[in-house]
């Protein structure tokens, strides 16, 4: 009796244990079905990595981002294949392999120890192959552990803040101009009042000098001469400084132009392509200033490009939903003017519109970097806006925005 009691035991005992068992199970698969539905729908591109580098979760954001599937990644040590041409390690895998020193050597941005959470670090750093114009991320990695405190994996984060990057280079090259520009003003008007001084004098000089002096004549052409490209180069600044003074109205800009292209390739072996729309909307502007404007720009797409190349010039009509934070609401005309020539390089993308600036041989008066920098502040004496895309060896657009007039212009 006590044995068939000791069985009746036994097999209840095992019944508990194995019942127990399943049930861990069964409550360790359903965590582990809740932690990747969390993973999985957060709207935050997120991967995580065992401790042997290999990709466990890959969400449905950093699907979307990186157009390759959890079935392309997961079970692979692949994932750098998103941000990167070769394989390199990406934050998860240095903070895994407790790596940290080689942190600066990958992300040469500023990173950081995490404030909110133990263990995690943040980095924000730039990846040009990402999109069609390269993207910027906040980068947030941490170490992953188990209910005994040991390491088993990383995850990774990816917050696209290219947006903000976006508008705090524009406010930071908008609040630099505005310096700039007050001070280039107080410069240049006291420059050119003495330089107005000087050349009256040097012409009193020359029409004083006898015809025998042939010298002294001589040195007061050159002095004249160099003087009237001085007094240029005042006025040069007053103009960036302050859009020199625009007289606006509304006009039409179909032959503004035209005439622009035809002036800048008359004599070209580059060939331009027009494209203005029929209906485009006049502009209230100042017609001479505007057309400085294009000219200079199609001098610099005309120069990038080699014999053979071409330039584009489009106008068109568009409203504001075009994702540009510095514009107001409202309807305004769009100027693209692109090359195929040189490209510029990214590095110096940011500062093509900061006076003196110029990538140009100089010689002579010319490529002395103030060309853009006057175009700039003259489009931004109109409200407008000029922004620019570029790729090296694969050439540069330029977009500049004018507000559309109230106003119909005169015929």
């Amino acid at each position: 009796m006590n044995t068939h009691f000791l069985i009746i035991f036994i097999v209840a005992l095992a019944a508990t244990v194995v019942v127990s068992f399943a049930y861990v199970i069964w409550r360790t698969r359903r965590d582990e079905q809740k932690l990747i539905s969390i993973i999985h729908g957060s709207p935050t591109p997120s991967f995580v990595i065992s401790k042997d580098h290999k990709v466990l979760y890959w969400n449905r954001a950093l699907q979307a981002l990186s157009n390759m599937s959890p079935r392309e990644i997961v079970g692979t040590n692949q994932h750098w294949r998103v941000f990167y041409k070769e394989e390199r390690p990406c934050m998860a895998d240095l903070i895994l392999d407790d790596k940290l020193e080689q942190v600066t050597s990958f992300y040469p941005e500023n990173w950081s120890k995490s404030n909110l959470l133990e263990e995690a670090y943040e980095v924000t750093d730039y990846f040009p192959e990402m999109g069609e114009k390269g993207k910027w991320f906040r980068i947030t990695a941490a170490v992953i552990r188990d209910a005994r405190g040991r390491v088993f994996g990383a995850v990774e984060t990816l917050e696209d803040i290219t947006e903000q990057k976006t508008a705090q280079e524009e406010l930071l090259q908008r609040s630099k101009e505005e310096s700039l520009g007050r001070f280039a003003d107080g410069v240049a008007k006291d420059f050119d009042s003495l330089l107005s001084a000087i050349l009256r004098n040097v012409f009193l000089a020359k029409i004083s000098a006898t015809d025998e002096d042939k010298i002294v004549e001589d040195g007061l052409a050159v002095a004249e001469r160099a003087g009237l490209q001085a007094k240029e180069l005042a006025h040069r600044l007053i103009t960036f400084a302050q859009g020199g003074y625009p007289v606006r109205k509304p006009e039409n800009l179909k032959p503004l132009l035209q005439d622009a292209v035809k002036t800048v390739f008359a004599d070209s072996n580059v060939k331009c392509k027009v494209a203005i729309a029929d209906d485009l909307w006049p502009a209230e502007i100042d017609a001479a200033q505007i057309r400085q404007v294009i000219e200079n720009m199609l001098i610099n797409a005309r120069e990038a490009v080699s014999n053979g190349g071409t330039v584009d010039l489009v106008a068109e009509n568009t409203l504001t939903g075009t994702n540009i934070r510095t514009l107001g609401q409202g309807k305004y005309i769009r100027i693209i003017i692109r090359d195929n020539g040189v490209g510029i390089p990214r590095e110096n993308l940011s500062r093509i519109f900061d006076p003196y600036f110029t990538t140009k041989e100089k010689k002579g008066r010319g490529g002395i970097g103030l060309g853009l920098a006057i175009c700039d502040s003259i489009i931004k004496n109109h409200n407008g806006l000029i922004s620019v895309e570029s790729t090296a060896n694969t050439g540069t657009t330029f977009f500049i925005y004018l507000a559309a007039a109230h106003k119909k212009a005169a015929a």
